[in-house]
């Protein structure tokens, strides 16, 4: 067996291995690069940090110059009631209890 061989081998595998590296397939190896770029971005297809969203309402349209007209039929309609004379307050104070007064019982428990 020669001495150089297994040098001349471990240059051999790094070159090729090399020469794969710079032919790496985009997303799927079964289509082209073409192929891919057509196919619509999902959170899968995309790098770290892509948001897709979660199918919001369109409340407009695009026109074909790109710009964006708003359709005040699609906007969102907000119901929001009369609160004129309403009791409770939007904030609990620390001091009220937890518990429901209905919930509590009529002497506290001894710590003992």
């Amino acid at each position: 067996m020669n001495r150089w061989q297994p040098l001349f081998r471990r240059s051999y595998d790094s070159i090729v291995s090399s020469v794969f590296a710079l032919s790496v397939r985009h997303m799927s190896k079964y289509m082209s690069k073409q192929a891919t770029k057509r196919q619509p971005l999902t959170t899968k297809r995309a790098r770290k940090g892509y948001y897709k969203g979660k199918g919001g309402t369109k409340e407009g349209r695009l026109t074909s110059k790109g710009k964006f007209i708003v359709d005040p039929l699609k906007r969102l309609q907000l119901i929001v009631p009369d609160l004129e004379g309403f009791k409770l307050k939007p904030y609990v104070a620390l001091g009220v209890p937890k518990e429901a007064p209905e919930n509590r019982s009529e002497q506290m428990p001894s710590s003992h």
